[in-house]
């Protein structure tokens, strides 16, 4: 059996149809919207390999790795792995019809002829770095794990057996201790990474299960982001006796508080709280 080629269904055989769906997706780059048409232009019959694409186009080598990769990622390609006499020795790249949906993760791995509903069965480093005494995760966990890796750039991936182990075990917390659905996680991972301020503050997994300023995982405060409760705030103020509201001289509004040794306006409660805890205590 040949590997490492893509194949096109012979559903496709007859036309040139290019499915609609490549085409309402969202943030998927040009460059791999035009790769994914020219690939369904050929017929069933068609060796793609990567080095026919290669010989194909003027793109270098890196530039089209990227594409099929983030035709993996959102599910217009998948990844199929292929095993002779038990043993792996690579993939293929299906052509799909569809990108991933918002459906969450099962513990079912998928086939070649499966539509890509969910995270599939590939890990993007070679198991032997992880020893066979090494903790066994949740299969949901392992098939994920590929996938939130592709979403950070390649110097922030973890490469060392120790960096790896920190990744999965900070998926396997979030899915097992948390109680996250790995899809949702996943969705709201690649938003952050396409934030202009979190691209460069997000590198890396076990983030997720450390806590900000105002004591929140960040996992909980990227899924949630749950109102802090303003009891907890009023704390925060030792002797405090009761908040108030006034107004500037400008006429706009703040809040102070009296304690026991006397008020806090504004601007010394800016000194003691973050700018999130005094927000809510005005719209309190």
């Amino acid at each position: 059996m040949k590997i490492n080629k893509i194949i096109k269904p012979k559903r496709f055989t007859r036309f040139v149809i290019i499915p609609s769906a490549i085409f309402r997706h969202k943030k998927i780059s040009a460059a791999s919207t035009g790769l994914y048409c020219w690939l369904f232009s050929h017929d069933d019959k068609q060796e793609m390999t990567f080095q026919f694409i290669l010989n194909h186009f003027s793109n270098g080598r890196d530039a089209l790795q990227n594409c099929i990769k983030e035709l993996t990622v959102t599910g217009f390609l998948i990844r199929d792995q292929i095993k002779i006499k038990g043993k792996f020795k690579g993939y293929n790249y299906i052509l799909n019809d569809k990108p991933l949906t918002e459906k969450p993760l099962t513990g079912k791995p998928l086939t070649g002829k499966q539509q890509q509903s969910n995270i599939t069965s590939n890990i993007i480093y070679n198991k032997s770095n992880i020893k066979p005494n090494a903790k066994i995760y949740d299969k949901i966990v392992t098939d994920a794990f590929d996938y939130f890796v592709e979403l950070f750039p390649i110097k922030n991936r973890p490469t060392t057996k120790t960096n790896i182990d920190r990744w999965l075990d900070t998926l396997d917390k979030i899915h097992r201790i948390d109680k996250y659905d790995l899809r949702q996680v996943y969705l709201k991972c690649k938003e952050l990474r396409n934030n202009s301020f979190w691209e460069t503050n997000f590198l890396s997994l076990v983030k997720l299960r450390n806590y900000n300023r105002e004591g929140i995982r960040y996992i909980d405060y990227f899924m949630y982001k749950p109102k802090p409760n303003v009891n907890e705030i009023r704390k925060k103020i030792p002797g405090a006796i009761k908040f108030y509201k006034y107004n500037d001289p400008t006429g706009k509004e703040l809040v102070g508080v009296k304690t026991i040794n006397g008020d806090i306006d504004y601007d010394m409660l800016k000194t003691i709280l973050s700018k999130s805890d005094l927000k809510i205590l005005l719209n309190d």
